[in-house]
């Protein structure tokens, strides 16, 4: 395993900037998700790592040396691509083979290398068969394999489960954590999916535009994000538009029309300023009269519940025009059968779980 740096990296189609300024360090044996939409630029920055693209400025750096230079052949990365990219003709053996075999490695050492690949992705009793008779998750092992039997100094995924259904893909994503801690090596993947992020990675690194916006662990990202575009993207959020009222102690008070809301806030606004608000669905509490204890409240009626399964997501409208989600467990709710369109509610929630990004952020 080794570190990977991105130092300054741009890359430009003619007068189209695909990267912008993209500087990163990745520690050895760490994974990180580079998360962020279409077209931002995330596959762009791992084909960079990989070789197959060579930035117009700017360094890659594994393990401390530049590899700006080097073939991809020649930088010593594995690479699992989201259609696997599997020999067809190949049995599984041969296929997690082949990168051995171009390297000229001994019949002895290859055999065992195979062996271990093998077990450790649970492939074992189905090594002569080929793709087409395999499933999706066995064919996303042995390309995991595959690129694992090398030794790669880093482990680069482009949307490894892009291509498997939901339960698949939730299998799979314990999977490919399991194996990623087992063997500690260094893995950068690209998803768009931000439950694969928040669940695989122990860094997400937000991109938007071919910038790196935001970076840091999935629960600083998800509970504290520093940009509203984050808190957005990266999961579900109530967000509005406020004004400063005043300042007391450590909260500040804001307001749009009868919303009126105290946040905890380290960043100090003048009464006048705006910014937005924001808050999960899972940290609003619904109740049909004025909780006594609540610090925030927002009265409204229902709208409409959408029952799923484990939880109800309750749609609120209020007079200011805003409407809200929240999310309840269903068990509280009877399945939603005692949340009715129309009904009138409050919902309350507590300072500290609400967000302000200032105007501009």
């Amino acid at each position: 395993m080794a570190q990977v740096d991105l130092e300054d990296v741009s890359y430009a189609l003619g007068a189209t900037e695909i990267l912008r300024n993209v500087s990163l360090t990745i520690a050895e044996g760490e994974c990180l998700a580079l998360l962020g939409p279409s077209g931002c630029g995330k596959t762009t920055t791992l084909r960079c790592i990989a070789g197959f693209v060579v930035p117009t400025h700017g360094n890659v750096r594994i393990g401390g040396k530049s590899v700006v230079d080097l073939r991809p052949n020649q930088r010593n990365v594995g690479l699992v691509f989201q259609d696997y990219a599997l020999f067809p003709h190949m049995s599984v053996r041969q296929n997690i083979a082949y990168g051995l075999e171009r390297r000229k490695v001994g019949k002895a050492e290859l055999a065992k290398r195979v062996g271990e690949m093998v077990a450790i992705t649970h492939l074992d009793g189905l090594e002569e068969r080929r793709p087409d008779q395999l499933s999706g998750g066995q064919r996303q092992r042995v390309a995991l394999a595959r690129a694992l039997v090398i030794e790669p100094d880093v482990l680069l995924l482009d949307e490894p489960l892009g291509a498997l259904d939901r339960l698949l893909r939730e299998e799979m994503q314990v999977e490919l954590k399991r194996i990623q801690r087992d063997l500690g090596i260094t893995t950068v993947f690209v998803t768009h999916d931000q439950e694969e992020a928040l669940s695989l990675s122990d860094r997400i690194a937000v991109m938007f535009d071919g910038r790196i916006v935001e970076t840091g662990s999935p629960e600083q990202l998800y509970h504290t994000p520093q940009q509203r575009g984050v808190m957005s993207f990266l999961g579900t959020s109530n967000i509005w538009q406020a004004t400063v009222d005043a300042a007391d102690g450590p909260y500040l008070q804001l307001s749009n029309g009868d919303i009126r809301v105290r946040v905890a806030a380290e960043t100090r606004l003048a009464a006048g300023a705006t910014a937005q608000v924001g808050i999960r669905p899972e940290h609003i509490r619904i109740s049909a009269e004025p909780p006594e204890d609540a610090v925030n409240i927002v009265s409204g009626r229902i709208e409409t519940t959408v029952y799923k399964g484990a939880h109800v997501e309750v749609y609120v409208g209020t007079a200011a025009g805003i409407e809200f989600l929240a999310r309840q467990p269903a068990v509280s709710t009877e399945s939603g059968g005692g949340l009715r369109s129309g009904d009138p509610v409050y919902l309350s929630f507590e300072p500290d779980n609400v967000l302000l990004f200032p105007s501009g952020s």
